[in-house]
């Protein structure tokens, strides 16, 4: 089915014989894009452009926005060109009102996660936030030139919309909480910018401004709506909806294929895979393909779930699925006499008719954020980013109050990391034997920090914290019960880096490929290193990046030996307990923790293995082969993988 119609193909669809798969009989493809996110989308439009590059979008969710054929309406919008998915101010009804719920994830047992299945992802459900990064994040977490990142997404923004003034009347809405927040920050030093502008956006900390909104004509304008639009006639592309893929298939590190729903996509011998699945669906999908690590290999081989693990390669990249991050957020809630709250929830008439009748106009343009500001701090010799943003409404119990304003506080850059792989039972778990929020002392007591600044300049001003006590004990007892909540900006499980060290624990290298294989590419927040603003932009930019590496492998036909294979870096196994191996030693290296010899092994030429004991303090003994062993107590023992 294609926008709810029998969609013809130009030629039928037959039976795969020697499997009872489905195999689309009329081409094979030079392009394979699995999810349709907003990196996907913007890739597979790049792409897309030469007429001689056929591109395959798999989709597991439904259509979204208007453009994708999507028909999901509010009542008031029946009959009009906009969808739910298109209206900002739908916003808060989408990802609170359960008739929503088939357009997220239903393959993640943490039910609290609402990531969007949809044409766009969750660019298509999240609030529109549009920001550029800075120079620093890309300097110090990316393997691309800064010139690179800012051109492609000045590229990306002549397709799109890009406003912080979403009402098509140009004006702004809803300022009451943002003469409130803007008179408390500017007190504390702060300065009033236009946060995309150049100068602003690489020296964000202690400014504030009006949200910047992926939006055009007062409609959302995120990659569904922009990217899809301009490719969706093209005789080149099709997108396929409501399947998801099961596995790639692959043979000597070089994908040739895609199963999903039942269904065999070829690719041809030039072709490629773009993996635009989020994340928390990336490493999904390339675990299931035997792409992965070891542990999990070996967890799930013989798990009649997982048929891609049946092929006669597997390709051991370690940390797929590692690395993983989130920002960490909290809502203090507060009240103060000159705010006029506005809640979206309560679908106010006279916002919904402005905007009907007046051409996309007035506050339901928007998504509700009415003002964000940026802060650094350093902790415990750490650099952190905060962020506030302002939404024009209390949360929970203080969500009725008509004198309510919520400041969500933001820490964009934790250093907490955890894993997201498979457990035993072959379940995907988001958050495998690992805490991402407040997930260390010092990325908790950042968060404690910022927030008595930010509830300090509120009171300053006359503002009342709602949420707890507004002393020193009581903002930090609060914090402490108040942590944790999920904020769906997830990245990191398949990190890009240019780093080949062997310690590096990146995941793909610097054209975004996949560690392992010559034609997988990343186009989604999975390559990102570290957390940063909104990153819905940036995977935009992800997107065509990896789109530009993606048509230089096609220019060469596919041809492996011009696009060497890069080796994941190895890793080490676990620890055998009073064992030490004998001999062949290269040379010891005083550490007083064992776990610290695996890099020190790494990162040594020619060594294969290492013993550790207790002598002199704590010693690695750093081995060029698997000798013999003999009973130690207290040794420990690795191997390099």
């Amino acid at each position: 089915m294609f926008g709810g119609k029998s969609y013809l193909w130009a030629c039928a669809l037959v039976a795969f014989a020697a499997s009872g798969r489905v195999v689309d009989a009329e081409m094979a493809h030079d392009v394979i894009v699995i999810g349709s996110g907003p990196g996907g989308l913007v890739a597979a439009e790049y792409l897309s452009r030469n007429s001689k590059i056929s591109v395959l979008i798999i989709e597991a969710g439904p259509r979204s926005l208007a453009a994708t054929g999507g028909t999901e309406s509010p009542d008031y919008a029946v009959g009009s060109k906009f969808t739910a998915f298109d209206i900002l101010g739908e916003y808060e009804t989408i990802i609170s009102d359960p008739k929503y719920a088939k357009f997220r994830t239903g393959w993640l047992p943490e039910s609290t996660i609402g990531l969007g299945k949809l044409v766009g992802g969750s660019s298509s459900i999240n609030a529109g936030l549009y920001f550029r990064v800075s120079d620093n994040y890309v300097n110090n977490s990316w393997p691309c030139s800064i010139e690179s990142v800012n051109t492609k997404m000045d590229e990306n923004e002549q397709i799109h919309g890009a406003t912080d003034k979403p009402s098509t009347d140009g004006l702004w809405y809803l300022q009451e909480g943002y003469k409130i927040v803007a008179k408390a920050f500017l007190a504390q030093g702060y300065s009033e910018k236009t946060l995309n502008d150049v100068a602003a956006r690489n020296s964000k900390s202690k400014t504030f401004g009006h949200p910047p909104f992926i939006s055009n004509k007062g409609r959302r304008d995120s990659p569904a709506n922009a990217f899809w639009g301009k490719m969706a006639t093209r005789s080149n592309v099709k997108l396929v909806t409501d399947l998801e893929v099961d596995y790639i298939l692959h043979t000597a590190g070089k994908a040739t294929g895609v199963i999903y729903g039942g269904n065999l996509a070829k690719l041809t011998s030039r072709g490629t895979v773009v993996m635009a699945a989020g994340a928390l669906g990336t490493p999904k999908v390339l675990i299931r393909s035997g792409i992965g690590s070891a542990d999990q290999f070996n967890m799930l081989k013989g798990n009649s779930k997982f048929p891609g693990l049946a092929q006669g390669d597997l390709i051991t990249n370690s940390f797929v699925g590692h690395n993983l991050f989130d920002a960490n957020v909290v809502f203090a809630s507060f009240s103060h006499p000159d705010m006029k709250s506005f809640r979206y929830v309560d679908r106010p008439t006279s916002a919904i008719d402005q905007y009907i009748n007046k051409t996309g106009s007035g506050p339901w343009s928007s998504s509700g954020p009415v003002l964000v500001a940026y802060e650094d701090l350093m902790v415990e010799g750490r650099q952190y980013e905060f962020q506030t943003t302002i939404m024009p409404h209390g949360t929970g119990e203080f969500v009725t109050r008509n004198d309510a304003f919520t400041a969500q506080l933001f820490l964009n850059n934790p250093e907490a990391r955890g894993v997201a792989g498979f457990n035993e039972e072959g379940v995907w778990r988001a958050f495998k034997n690992s805490n991402l929020y407040a997930g260390t002392m010092r990325d908790f007591g950042a968060m404690q920090q910022y927030v008595h600044r930010v509830v300090n300049a509120m009171t300053a001003q006359g503002a009342t914290f709602l949420s707890g006590q507004s002393d020193d004990k009581g903002i930090s007892e609060w914090v402490s019960i108040n942590t944790g909540f999920i904020v769906h900006h997830f990245g990191g499980t398949c990190m890009a880096s240019g780093d080949e060290l062997a310690g590096s624990k990146r995941c793909a290298d610097s054209k975004l490929r996949v560690l392992g294989t010559s034609n997988i590419f990343i186009a989604d927040a999975s390559a990102m290193r570290d957390g940063t603003v909104n990153p819905m932009g940036f995977i935009m930019y992800i997107g065509r990046e990896a789109a530009e590496h993606i048509s230089n492998y096609i220019a060469t036909g596919g041809d492996v030996t011009k696009w060497d294979i890069q080796k994941p870096p190895q890793v080490c196994s676990a620890m055998e307990k009073d064992v030490d191996y004998i001999g062949n030693d290269i040379k010891s290296v005083n550490k007083g923790k064992a776990e610290d010899c695996c890099d020190v092994c790494q990162n040594t030429n020619g060594c294969k293995l290492y013993t550790w004991t207790t002598y002199n303090g704590g010693t690695c003994w750093l081995k060029r082969e698997k000798g013999p062993s003999k009973a130690l107590t207290g040794a420990l023992s690795a191997q390099l993988l």
